[in-house]
């Protein structure tokens, strides 16, 4: 019996992305094009004030997750996400443990992760199609979480979850060994504005 993940969904409705990465936060931010990331007093709140109409640059996030890992989240996607760009996941690894982003928009939902040197790998959690590279460690842990190595099939389904979201989440937290709860939403994040023009995941 796995831990339910949080519903990201039912949180932030449809336009999201998180990712993992075995990095500091400031790291990250810079990794991901902010130049002056600045603490935000009400954490992710900072994201409710922002309207769909400001338009780029995008508002970042990091916090620290433990002593190793940071999470990383987006809210607005106009020039893609930036955490599913291939040189952004490289930057973000470490030579032992991947970088993993999980996002949802309207037309899709899926998990992307790069291992430290290896090819982007993908996975669309409820239908578990993969593709890209996926390395031993990654594939044990998505094994271990629940997740069938080949197709879905009613005697081999994915692991049950709220929605899609969720089911994503619980993925990228397989890939990354790492998880993500409610009081880490709730607690000190560091964030700032990012104009990278990277397009969404294919």
């Amino acid at each position: 019996m796995h831990a339910q993940p949080l519903d990201l969904t039912r949180l932030w409705g449809e336009g999201w992305a998180v990712t993992f990465a075995p990095r500091p936060p400031a790291f990250c931010l810079d990794a991901m094009g902010v130049s002056e990331a600045a603490p935000l007093p009400d954490g992710l709140a900072a994201f409710a004030r922002r309207s769909p109409l400001d338009g780029p640059p995008v508002l970042v996030a990091a916090a620290v997750l433990d002593d190793r890992w940071s999470v990383v989240v987006e809210s607005e996607a106009q020039t893609g996400w930036v955490g599913t760009h291939p040189d952004v996941l490289e930057a973000l690894t470490a030579p032992d443990a991947p970088a993993c982003t999980v996002f949802s928009d309207p037309n899709k939902v899926q998990v992307v992760f790069r291992e430290h040197g290896s090819p982007v790998g993908g996975l669309e959690p409820r239908s578990n199609r993969r593709w890209g590279h996926f390395g031993d460690r990654v594939l044990r842990s998505l094994r271990d979480a629940g997740f069938p190595d080949g197709h879905v099939t009613p005697e081999d389904p994915v692991p049950d979850a709220p929605s899609e979201g969720a089911l994503a989440l619980l993925a990228a937290q397989a890939v990354s060994r790492t998880e993500l709860r409610a009081e880490h939403l709730q607690g000190p994040w560091l964030g700032g504005l990012t104009a990278k023009p990277y397009p969404a995941a294919p």
